[in-house]
């Protein structure tokens, strides 16, 4: 029996083409159409802005009209805070912990030819060591700064007159001195120092009355102060030997936690000269490394008992 063949419906290929070609067009009317409308909505977003700023700006201008100028009352600050403006240390230090045994020479009141020896024995043995100046013996001594500047060691301020009752009558007259020997130290060697030592040490019979001003205003202006921990014991009015001096030294250090030694090389001095060589070879003996004072070592001072 034969069944009769059921023919497929032909596909118009031309009414397909017209479709998708239709189908494109509305998709590009879509894509134009968003865009326009992204465009139109960006663009008042962008007005609306604009607006808003303007209205800032000038509200901004108005409460600026309302405000005063305002001057500072430095009324209540002390006059003396204004004096030698150019004698600040900046940046103020920042304390750092020293590694090892660390002991620090430290020689008030010079320079003098004494100096000189004193700073050929440490030359000689490595090692550095502080210099606290009395400015005003510098003149014919000026190479010894130098050559603390140039070997390593710490210039530092002791005071220019070493005048107790003049420098301690009031903060002005210490800083009156103080900037002196600032001055002359500089001129000298081209140091500007930033520490220093108070003549008699911070707490003396001489500066009671003005010493919690005269800490504060050294600190506002970034100096840092160092007394000591540990004395020679030259400076008793005993003639101590070179080896005396030299035990009171060792004995002092093996005591202190931060051995910061007290010495003296001014002119008359010569005991406190001939001791450093075998003093530094004990100390160095001992573990220890004699290093300059710098802003970076924390201080030591004395407490005032009131």
């Amino acid at each position: 029996m034969m069944y009769p063949v059921k023919r497929r419906k032909q596909v118009n290929k031309g009414m397909i083409l017209r479709i998708c070609c239709l189908a494109l067009a509305l998709l590009t009317v879509v894509l134009a159409v968003t865009q326009t409308l992204t465009a139109r909505h960006e663009a008042k977003v962008i007005q609306t802005l604009n607006i808003r700023i303007n209205e800032l700006e000038a509200e901004n201008t108005k409460l600026g009209e309302l405000v005063p100028d305002i001057t500072l009352d430095m009324e209540g600050a002390p006059a003396y805070q204004s004096l030698y403006p150019e004698m600040i240390v900046d940046p103020k230090p920042v304390f750092a912990d020293q590694p090892g045994q660390t002991a620090y020479l430290t020689f008030d009141d010079g320079p003098s030819a004494n100096t000189y020896t004193i700073l050929d024995a440490l030359k000689a043995s490595g090692q550095k060591a502080t210099f606290f100046i009395v400015a005003k013996n510098i003149p014919g001594h000026e190479d010894a700064l130098k050559r603390m500047a140039e070997e390593g060691h710490t210039v530092a301020i002791h005071t220019y007159s070493h005048d107790y009752r003049g420098i301690y009558a009031s903060v002005e007259a210490y800083l009156e001195d103080f900037h002196q020997a600032y001055t002359a130290i500089h001129d000298a060697c081209g140091v500007y120092p930033t520490i220093f030592r108070f003549p008699g040490g911070s707490v003396n019979a001489y500066n009671h009355q003005i010493y919690q001003e005269l800490i504060a205003e050294m600190l506002r202006r970034g100096f840092i102060y160092y007394d000591w921990s540990v004395s020679s014991e030259d400076a008793t009015g005993k003639n101590y030997s070179p080896e005396q001096l030299t035990q009171f030294v060792m004995e002092g250090t093996a005591k202190a936690a931060k051995p910061i030694i007290l010495m003296h090389d001014s002119g008359e001095k010569k005991n406190t000269a001939a001791a450093v060589p075998e003093m530094v070879r004990q100390l160095t003996a001992a573990g220890y490394t004699c290093a300059p004072l710098t802003g970076e070592v924390r201080p030591i001072f004395f407490g005032y008992q009131s």
